[in-house]
């Protein structure tokens, strides 16, 4: 591995300071899970990097007027034992259960996940269900910007090299039951091949409103806008599900097209959203 300049700022004052003055030549440190897998691999060459594991101000989770911020330097570990997360998001807390390793958990940030900006980020998919927002710090000011927005390609992002993610904004429809599910290789260390996140928000025994999410399908996390449109004012019942996963398909073979991957992820989707749904099933009877 390289050798690089190293700064560990006890604020985010003097972590914009450094940004600032090192321009593209610097790189943010927040847990380092896969960033330091990349220094080693000599996928990237910063002249320094700065460490904001250790500013107290980047970390937690708190509810707001209906929004749940959470910090960007907070663990996998710390969302997905959060009571808050557990009660109003728990399709985030399902996803950072299965990010990696328990050692990963404990030191991967969600800042990180959203940052890396890989097809693959077990959390994002549950952060874009629930219409996430970044908010992002400079000397220059601070702005917020849409996930969806944020992410512009695989490894590729909005952020100006002077900024720092400070925190993601949710915000979960009032009264909504969510589930997460992903699949991949092995278990928990598996890298996900294709995951999906769905809430609901019901009348009766009719879906009022829908949000899902898929992931591992494009080159970035993403909203599927036509099965949201579909389940809107369905029965939630055996057929609405049926019918929901043909859909589901169908929208993972034309994102897809003719990758090799294609065939497998076509029919994985099928059994990701009936895991999804028996999980929203189960929490709606609770």
């Amino acid at each position: 591995m390289q050798k690089v300049d190293y700064f560990r700022p006890e604020t985010i004052e003097e972590a914009l300071e450094l940004l600032a003055a090192g321009r593209e030549e610097y790189k943010i440190l927040a847990g380092g899970t896969d960033l330091v897998l990349h220094l080693r691999e000599r996928k990237v060459s910063p002249k320094a990097l700065v460490d904001i594991t250790h500013i107290s101000a980047l970390r937690g989770i708190r509810e707001e007027q209906g929004k749940i911020i959470i910090k960007a330097a907070t663990t996998f570990t710390e969302v997905a034992t959060s009571s808050i997360i557990l009660e109003k998001i728990p399709a985030l807390a399902d996803a950072c259960k299965v990010v990696g390793s328990p050692q990963i958990r404990n030191q991967g940030t969600i800042g990180g996940n959203i940052v890396n900006a890989s097809p693959a980020a077990d959390s994002v998919p549950a952060l874009v269900l629930f219409d996430g927002v970044a908010k992002l710090k400079s000397k220059r000011g601070t702005r917020e910007i849409l996930l969806t927005e944020l992410l512009q390609g695989a490894g590729k992002t909005a952020i100006e090299p002077d900024e720092l993610l400070e925190e993601v904004i949710l915000t979960p429809y009032p009264g909504s039951v969510s589930g997460f599910y992903k699949l991949g290789r092995r278990n928990a260390l598996a890298i996900s091949r294709i995951s999906g996140a769905v809430e609901l928000v019901f009348a009766g025994s009719k879906i009022e409103k829908a949000r899902v999410a898929l992931g591992s399908v494009a080159p970035n996390p993403f909203r599927a806008a036509e099965l949201e449109q579909f389940l809107s004012g369905r029965e939630f019942n055996e057929e609405t599900k049926e019918e929901l996963i043909v859909l589901a398909k169908k929208l993972v073979a034309d994102k897809l097209g003719s990758r090799a991957s294609a065939p497998y992820k076509r029919e994985a989707i099928a059994g990701v959203m009936r895991e999804i749904l028996n999980l929203i099933e189960q929490r709606r009877g609770r």
